[in-house]
Order: C-alpha cells, then sequence, then structure tokens
C-alpha cells in the first residue's frame, strides 16, 4: 500500500511548481450559486475541525454515529447487525436507508464499495480523511433538484482544509475491555502555501480496531431461558433424531418425536426439554388425545449458541491518503485538483463454525454408522428406546436409517478456523479518487465551474459454506479428499447414490467403507470440549447433565469423547469450501455550471445557475478461479454460472446445466445461494437551473429544478426555499420538493443473493433469498421542511426548531420475509379465511420447504426452509419529525463556556398494507417507536438526543456530552427495549504546538439495554463497547 501512495505522491507534485494563486468562493450545500446567504433557508449541521477536536479528534465513524438524525451504521455493528457489511461505515438519516443519504465530497459524488449489502450500497466513510477535512455538512431534507437521484433522505458533504498552512500530527490510543487487541489511531496533514502561491496539502491517516469476541462479553452469554432468541439454533452437533412416531392406531396422525443427541448437554449443548414427561401425544381428527409415546427422557432438541463464535467488534485496518492543490491559472482561473486512496481492510471477521442444511430433511444417517454404533454402546437405554416399534425398530434393532437436524460443525467449533472454532473470512477494499475543478469569469457578469471526477472502488471478500454432497456422501461413509466415488443421486429419503469417478460403477452401501473414504462424526462423541458456556444444564430424566465449574465460563472436557471416532482436521478441511468474489464499480461525474446576476431586487443581487452533469456508474464483479487443492477446490466453486446444479455430475453436463439455471439454480452448497458474475452499467444525464431571489430585505427564495434522464426513466424535480425574517430576533424557514431515486444495478438483476434469518414459524435460522426485479418504476417522494431560528434577541442563544414530512410513492423495497412467512402460516392454519387463503396463494411460489423441498404449499409453515424475498415498489410510506438544536455561550473566567443541546424526535413513520396479486399480504404498521424486525422498517428510537458542555481557556478544554435514546417496544413480545443513557468526558491540556486529551466514552459504563435477539442488544442502535479510554496526543504548527 506505502509503494501505492509514494508513486501517487511523485506523480502529481508536479502541481507544485506551476504559477497559481488562490482565491477561494465557497459554496454551501443545498445550493449550486456561489456567494449566496440563502443558503440558511435549508436545514443544515455543521461540524468543524475545532469541534471535533474538542471531542479528542472524533473519526468520522464515531461523529456521524453522534448525530441524533443517524439511525445506525451497518458495518459497525456485529454480524447480525451489519447487513453484511463489515468494514463499511455508512450513514442512514432519518432511518430511510443508507442508499437514500447522498455522500459528497468537497462537493462531488463518491462512488459506493462494489459489494452488495443486504442494507444496499453505501460510501464507506472508512475511506475518508477526517484529518484533512475542515467541516463536515449535513443537510436534512430532499435534494434531487440539486444534487440529483439519492439525495431522497439528506446529503452528508465532507469538506477538506484547502486553505491549511502547518504541520499537525495526531496520535490515539483506545482500550476496550475485553479486546484481543488495543484500538490506535495516527494521521500527519501538511499544508503549505508554495511560493507561486499555491495550496498545498497532504494527509495520511490510519486507524485500528481490535477484536472482541462474543465470548468475553455478557451479551451472548445468556441461557435458552434467558434469551431463547439469542443465538439457539436447533440444528447442532451433537444433532437431534426426528421421527414420524407411530402408535399403530389409524385414527391418530403420527407426531414429530425429537429425540435430542443422547451426550448433548455433557458435551457442552443444551438439551432443550420438550415436555415435562418426556411424552409425546397422538391425537385424532378432533384433537382429542388417543395414546401417547414415552421418549424415554430423550423428548429434547440439542441447540448450540452460534451467537458465542461471533464477534461484538471486528479486527479492522484502515488508511488513507489525501492530495490536493488549490490554485489560480493566471490570475484568471481559480483551479482545484484532488486525488485520494483509502484501504479497509478486515482480515478475520468471524461467522458460525458452519452453515446448516436449506433441506431440514437432507441429514439422513444410516444405523450402521460406527459412530451411532459406539452412541448406542455409551447410552444402551437411548439404544433401547430406538429399537422400538413407535420409532421405525422392530423391537430388536432400530430403523435402518435416521433423519436428523444438523450441521458439519457446531458446539466445539471448526477446528480449522479462529481458536475458539469460528469460521473466518475477509473482506477489504481499496478506493481511488481523483478530481479536479476549474472555474473563473467566461464574460463580465457571467462565470463558469466545471469538472471531472473519477472514483473507483475495488472489493473483495470471501464466505465458506459445505455441498451438500459431500455432507451426504460422509454420513454414509463416503467422505474424504481421497475417496473415489461422488454422490450421483439423492433418494426422497436421503439415501445417496454413489459412483465411482473413474469406472462409473454404483456403489452397494454398506457399514465399511472403501479405501480413502469415511465417516463424518456428528455425534456427541466426536470432539473432546465444546465451545461453549457453561450453564449447568441438566436433564433429570437421563442424567445428561452439562460439565464445568463457574457459570457462563467455557464448558469443561466431554465425558463421551472417543478419540476413534474423532474426526480428523484434514477430512473437514475438505469438507468445508471456500468462495471469493471480486468486485470493482466506477464512478465518472462531469459537470459544467454557468452562472451569474440577473438584476436587482428589494433585498439586493438576483442570481442564476444553469447547468449539465452526466454520470456513468460500472459495476463488475467475478469468481476468481483461483488454482487449488483436494483440500481446497478453486474458488470458483460458487459460481452460479458454471455451478448452479446440486450435483457435480449436472454441472458438467450442458443441458442438465441449463435446465438448473432455468429451474431451481439452488447450486452445490446446503445453505448459500450461488454467486455470479456480472457486468452493469448505468448512465445519467442532467439538467438543472437554480434561481437566487433576495425578494425583500427581510425575505428571501430560491428556486430550483433538475431533469434526470437514465434512459429508460426520467424525472423533473422541482425545489422552492423560503427564508423570512419578521424581526431580527426570528427568522422562518419553508423548502419543499419532489425527490426521485431510479431503481440500482442490484434492484434490477434477476439474481438471487443469500442472507441467514430466523424464521419464527420454524424456530429456526433459514436462508433468504433477495432477487432483483427488472420491471421496478422508480420511487419518488415530496418533502418539506418548515423551520424557525432565533437568538432570543441575545447574542449568546442560537436555538432552531425544524419540522420535517417525507411522503413515498413506489419506494423501493425488498419485501419482508417475515411478513412472507407469515401469510404462508396463516394460509396453512385451520379455518383460515378467504383473504389469508388469497394470500397464501400469492406467496407460496416463493416458500420453500417440506421432505420433497418443493414450492407447491404442500408443507406446513413449521417445515419452511428458505424463503426467497424480491425488490418491490412497496406501499406508501410517510414519516415526519422534529428536529431541535439549542446552543448558549458566553464568555467565563478566563475562557468561553458553551452549552446546547441537539434532539430528533420521529414523531411518525407509517407504512400502509402491502398488497400482490391482488390479495394484502400484511397490514399497514407503525415503524417509530419499534424494534422493526419483522418488517421493512429498521429499529427506531422516536427520540434520540445529545446534550454538551464545553469551556476552553487557552491552554484547557473541557468537554463533556450526554446521549440519550429513549425507550421502544419490540412488538413480537410487548416488551420495552428500555432508554439508554451514557456520558462522554474529554479533557484537553495545550502548551505551544503541543496537545493532549484523555477521553471517557460512556463514562458510567451502561450496558446496551437488554433486547429479544441474537447479542441480547440492538445492535443498529447501541453501541456494545461499554466504557471505553482513548488517549490522543497532537502536535500542531500553523
Amino acid at each position: 500500500m506505502y509503494k501505492k501512495l509514494l508513486l501517487t505522491g511523485v506523480l502529481l507534485s508536479f502541481f507544485s511548481g506551476l504559477s497559481f494563486t488562490q482565491d477561494e468562493q465557497v459554496t454551501v450545500i443545498g445550493s449550486l450559486i456561489k456567494g449566496t446567504p440563502i443558503d440558511t433557508g435549508s436545514p443544515i449541521s455543521t461540524f468543524n475541525a475545532e469541534e471535533v477536536a474538542s471531542q479528542n479528534n472524533l473519526n468520522i465513524v464515531e461523529l456521524i454515529k453522534m448525530v441524533p438524525g443517524s439511525s445506525g451504521m451497518d458495518g459497525e455493528a456485529n454480524q447480525f447487525g451489519s447487513n453484511a457489511s463489515e468494514g463499511i461505515a455508512n450513514v442512514n438519516l432519518r432511518g430511510l436507508g443508507t442508499n437514500r443519504t447522498l455522500v459528497l465530497v468537497n462537493g462531488k459524488r463518491q462512488v459506493t464499495v462494489p459489494i452488495a449489502t443486504g442494507a444496499g450500497r453505501s460510501v464507506n466513510l472508512n475511506d475518508l480523511p477526517m484529518s484533512a477535512l475542515s467541516r463536515i455538512e449535513i443537510l436534512k431534507e430532499g435534494a434531487a433538484a440539486t444534487y440529483g437521484s439519492d439525495a431522497i433522505a439528506g446529503v452528508v458533504n465532507f469538506i477538506t482544509d484547502s486553505t491549511f498552512e502547518g504541520l499537525r500530527v495526531n496520535f490515539g490510543a483506545k482500550g476496550i475491555s475485553g479486546a484481543e487487541q488495543d484500538g490506535n489511531e495516527f494521521s500527519i496533514t501538511y499544508g503549505t502555501a508554495l511560493n507561486d502561491g499555491t495550496n498545498f496539502l497532504l494527509s495520511l491517516g490510519a486507524q485500528k480496531k481490535g477484536e472482541l469476541r462474543a465470548e468475553n462479553t455478557e451479551y451472548v452469554r445468556r441461557s435458552f431461558k434467558e434469551n431463547g432468541v439469542g443465538g439457539w439454533s436447533s440444528f447442532g452437533n451433537p444433532g437431534t433424531f426426528v421421527f414420524k412416531l407411530d402408535d399403530g392406531d389409524a385414527t391418530t396422525a403420527a407426531p414429530t418425536g425429537y429425540v435430542g443427541d443422547p451426550g448433548c448437554n455433557a458435551s457442552g449443548g443444551y438439551a432443550q426439554l420438550l415436555s415435562k414427561e418426556s411424552k409425546v401425544e397422538h391425537k385424532n381428527d378432533a384433537g382429542t388425545v388417543v395414546n401417547t409415546t414415552d421418549m424415554g427422557g430423550y423428548h429434547t432438541l440439542c441447540r448450540y449458541q452460534y451467537a458465542y463464535f461471533d464477534n461484538v467488534q471486528e479486527e479492522q485496518t484502515n488508511s488513507q491518503l489525501w492530495m490536493e492543490f488549490n490554485g489560480d491559472v493566471n490570475g484568471e482561473h481559480d483551479f482545484h485538483v484532488e486525488f485520494s486512496y483509502g484501504q479497509t481492510d478486515v482480515p478475520n471477521y468471524a461467522t458460525s463454525p458452519s452453515y446448516p442444511p436449506n433441506n431440514p430433511t437432507a441429514t439422513v444417517v444410516p444405523n450402521y454408522h460406527p459412530a451411532l454404533q459406539a452412541l448406542y454402546t455409551q447410552h444402551p437405554d437411548f439404544a433401547t428406546l430406538l429399537k422400538g416399534t413407535a420409532f421405525g425398530g422392530d423391537g430388536n434393532t432400530q430403523r435402518a436409517a435416521h433423519a436428523m437436524f444438523a450441521r458439519p460443525f457446531a458446539t466445539a467449533g471448526n477446528p480449522n478456523g479462529a481458536s475458539n472454532g469460528a469460521e473466518n473470512e475477509f473482506r477489504k477494499y481499496d478506493v481511488y479518487r481523483f478530481a479536479f475543478d476549474f472555474e473563473g469569469s467566461l464574460t463580465d457578469g457571467i462565470e463558469y465551474s466545471t469538472g471531472l471526477n473519477y472514483s473507483q472502488s475495488e472489493g473483495n471478500y470471501t464466505f465458506s459454506d459445505t455441498q451438500q454432497n459431500k455432507y451426504n456422501s460422509s454420513l454414509w461413509g463416503y467422505g474424504g479428499p481421497n475417496c473415489p466415488y461422488e454422490m450421483t443421486a439423492l433418494s426422497a429419503t436421503g439415501v445417496p447414490t454413489m459412483t465411482h469417478k473413474v469406472t462409473g460403477v454404483n456403489a452397494t452401501l454398506s457399514a465399511t467403507p472403501p479405501a480413502g473414504c469415511g465417516y463424518l462424526n456428528i455425534f456427541s462423541n466426536a470432539f473432546e470440549q465444546g465451545n461453549q458456556a457453561f450453564y449447568d444444564n441438566k436433564n433429570p430424566f437421563t442424567g445428561d447433565n452439562q460439565v464445568g465449574t463457574s457459570i457462563k465460563d467455557k464448558v469443561g472436557k466431554n465425558p463421551h469423547y472417543l478419540a476413534a471416532q474423532a474426526n480428523d482436521p484434514d477430512f473437514l478441511r475438505w469438507l468445508v469450501d471456500r468462495g471469493e468474489v471480486e468486485a470493482k464499480s466506477t464512478l465518472m461525474t462531469a459537470d459544467f455550471t454557468i452562472q451569474g446576476l440577473m438584476g436587482s431586487l428589494s433585498g439586493g443581487d438576483a442570481a442564476w445557475a444553469f447547468g449539465y452533469e452526466r454520470r456513468e456508474y460500472n459495476l463488475e464483479q467475478s469468481l476468481p478461479a483461483n488454482a487449488g487443492t483436494k483440500l481446497s477446490p478453486t474458488h470458483d466453486i460458487f459460481d452460479g454460472d458454471k455451478h448452479p446444479c446440486l450435483l457435480p455430475k449436472d454441472n458438467r453436463d450442458a443441458t442438465a446445466r441449463a435446465s438448473c439455471l432455468a429451474t431451481n439454480p439452488a447450486g452445490l452448497f446446503m445453505f448459500l445461494a450461488p454467486a455470479y458474475g456480472r457486468d452493469q452499467s448505468q448512465e445519467v444525464d442532467s439538467l438543472f437551473a437554480e434561481f437566487a431571489l433576495p425578494i425583500l430585505d427581510n425575505f428571501d427564495m430560491q428556486l430550483a429544478l433538475r431533469y434526470e434522464d437514465y434512459g429508460n426513466v426520467d424525472s423533473v424535480d422541482p425545489k422552492v426555499v423560503m427564508r423570512w425574517t419578521p424581526i431580527d430576533a426570528l427568522t422562518l424557514r419553508f423548502t419543499g420538493q419532489t425527490t426521485f431515486r431510479a431503481p440500482n444495478p442490484d434492484e434490477i438483476w434477476d439474481k438471487r443473493s443469500t442472507a441467514l434469518a430466523y424464521v419464527a414459524q420454524t424456530g429456526a435460522f433459514k436462508a433468504i433469498d433477495a432477487t432483483g426485479n427488472p420491471n421496478l418504476d422508480p420511487e419518488e417522494a415530496t418533502t418539506y421542511n418548515f423551520g424557525v431560528i432565533t437568538d432570543f434577541g441575545t447574542d449568546n442563544w442560537t436555538a432552531t426548531v425544524d419540522y420535517y414530512n417525507f411522503e413515498f410513492d413506489n419506494p423501493i423495497i425488498v419485501e419482508a420475509y417475515a411478513q412472507i412467512a407469515a401469510a404462508y402460516a396463516a394460509g396453512k392454519a385451520a379455518g383460515a379465511t378467504a383473504a389469508q387463503t388469497a394470500a397464501f396463494n400469492a406467496v407460496k411460489g416463493q416458500v420453500r420447504g417440506g421432505p420433497n423441498y418443493l414450492t407447491d404449499g404442500s408443507f406446513a409453515a413449521n417445515e419452511i426452509a428458505r424463503i426467497e424475498t424480491l425488490y418491490v415498489n412497496g406501499p406508501q410510506t410517510e414519516t415526519d419529525g422534529l428536529d431541535i438544536y439549542v446552543r448558549w455561550e458566553d464568555d467565563y473566567a478566563n475562557g468561553v463556556l458553551s452549552a446546547g443541546m441537539e434532539a430528533a424526535y420521529v414523531i411518525d413513520y407509517s407504512v400502509a398494507a402491502y398488497s400482490k396479486g391482488g390479495a394484502q399480504i400484511a397490514g399497514a404498521y407503525e415503524c417509530a417507536g419499534y424494534f422493526n424486525i419483522n418488517n421493512t422498517c429498521r429499529s427506531m428510537p422516536d427520540l434520540k438526543s445529545k446534550a454538551f458542555v464545553n469551556y476552553v481557556t487557552d491552554q484547557h478544554n473541557f468537554y463533556g456530552a450526554i446521549n440519550y435514546i429513549s425507550s421502544y417496544e419490540d412488538r413480537r413480545s410487548n416488551v420495552e427495549i428500555a432508554p439508554h443513557t451514557t456520558v462522554d468526558a474529554t479533557y484537553t491540556y495545550s502548551l505551544d504546538d503541543f496537545s493532549m486529551s484523555f477521553s471517557a466514552y460512556n463514562l458510567t459504563d451502561e450496558q446496551p439495554p437488554f433486547t429479544l435477539w441474537e447479542m441480547s442488544y440492538d445492535p443498529n442502535t447501541h453501541s456494545p463497547l461499554g466504557r471505553y479510554f482513548k488517549v490522543g496526543f497532537t502536535y500542531n504548527m500553523e
């Protein structure tokens, strides 16, 4: 990386030899006309470098998170809140989504990341150079008429310090309790006016965050009884046997009986007792209990806590280079040239040891499996139970094969992963930006501005899963890197057909595997010690008790471990395939604007501006075919165009491959859907006009109009801004506009991407596919803002109150999987209404499951295996609220004392009923004040606020802040998520050119409020870091 930085510096340094001088004229966010005062008619928040320094040089991520109007950052959350955006920090104004907030750098667009995430594409704030910034401006209203589409929720503009002269060096160290490494930050910024007057700015920055494992926090160390959805899966390893219990009575249906591994607790898992008496009832059609089956004390689900393997904070390194020149050509034309490079590296983000099969009936184990036979010997009562006729036995022996809920790794973790058994993957981004602008006079009274901006983001990431054919083969003794057989068919009962890869002869399945082949052991005698917390779980019927000494510490060694039945690490390494995606996104923007005066009005000179902008966006994605070994195949094994079928033999056959692509391209893997290469582009042409009209001394108006053409869709968006000062102490402001966002390439791409989500009807996590829709219409919104500004007739006070309102038509959304699952379940229930049946028929084609993994609606809701969600134009959405800002400042003693508060209050965020095919899938709902898990909204406390006090003298600066997030409700349980208040404090001592800062964030060590979710807190709203400290040193020579 540093070679790249050095080379770039050499290439660009030639600008320092040109003869330029600088005459800067500032354009404030919200207007394209330079030098006009009307910009205060829009609601803008500004953070300057001095404010940031007073808080111990907050980085961009820390700063944006503290803005009350910002609704969390995806990449700053853990795996279950990050929406697959580890390493990415973004902005989500008003809770409207990251793809509706436009990010600018010096007033120009920046390319979004090239890798699609569950939150949509966004600019990665980690790539921006905080040390080079002079201020950050946040426009909290729609601005499509000024900046084009995407600026629906607002605009954030990062502005560099183009006139800085001197040297500034900053170092910070951050300590977080329990983290594997301390965090640190470093930056150096140099600015100078060269001999010819050119301003040159160079800034380098680097930041590092240490890994904070969930197992070292209290968030996941909660028992199943404390939080049943706290990352507890029913698909574990050890697993659970699944039976259709036969009582021999033709008048009763065969209920499902679950029999957990008899060593579940002792090996470190959790054997959830499913009935008080360990019996299963058999009922007739009238619902009357006719018989019961005694489960012998084994009526359990063997669970494990996958969240225990996750990280609360990922290890991450960021670095930035910024370089710019500002000058004047021959005293007539100003110019600005900038280059930047940013890198984000997440080398080891943690995830579950393995994924479960999407098909719940995919795990079938032969009774002759040697580890199962050993399990029978270890637990004779268990062996006797399964010989019973209710369980498919004949009284003397067990049934020939057993269906199970299981996965390749679970309780013990993956021995080839991290030290705690987590699977480790990586994400990396490199971002380049080059831009130049020229401006000057065309003729007397007419000025021009033109620029070219190119930014490019490169990203790659890895992911791992197990091929279904490898898994099934291994359960029947035909697994391993040297096994000469492959699975060529899988029966409806889960029995594989194994065919020799060379001779083509089918094998006769038996207890003794062929040479080079072996078994995967998914039972409790496979591993010596689990990687789980000790909760003293006990089965009072069988004596299967967890082993350990201290509650919530790691479990003890497994007394049922048999070394002869252990899985070989190389076998397990072969079982998991790693895929990799490389992607690149580019954005080139060219613009030309002219402006001038159009006569005098009572309030002063009126101004106009006209312009044109061209944007070209390109997105490329590929799966590199890196050379592999038997233990690690080529990385393109996840390529959906090459491997769309379940069986390898079908992928080698062109006809079969084409059939899979056309019908169900599920791919080779148990959970993850295939990835696909792509090359998409989008071109946008824009024409815009703006007028600044100082109609009276106390009344200004701004009018703007923009036309955008995407080739297949276009839009015209007007905007009006008014500012009226009826008395000196009071100013009223109003803005109103329409805004527009065209579908982006992800939203119209007809391929699927997969995420993991908890489906309540199944009590487990299932695969959720999101598929694009080429028939999407653009989304449109009408927004307005009414504000009051006052200084109360004093020189000490400033206060603003703004009311905002957004009304969306045709918002582009991804269907809520929970709403689809609920509609499916309601339609399958006894006594379903006509409306529920209609909704069921509308969604059943998107729900896959049952014994045959179909989409025909023939299976119960608890057998759902996979849900497809579509990008659609969703129901009408409306939100409104208040922004409040108050600040007081006065001289005190030998310094300046200031205090204030900022608050964002969401009055309403309502979503209309959602229908498809004429059937209502979900009713209307309110998002404000709710933990929105089962709908299309984000978590949305209705009030976020921050109060601060700052006292500064020549040598001392004391800063304190109180951050408040109101309570909000979890609709699933009607449980209130408690309000959360934290206190931050910073002291800075300055002497000459040096300063030292000491900060304590979350001074009273307030933990995030308990939430019924994987990590037992809401990662989109609250920080899990607790109290942490930061020490900073700054050398500043100006």
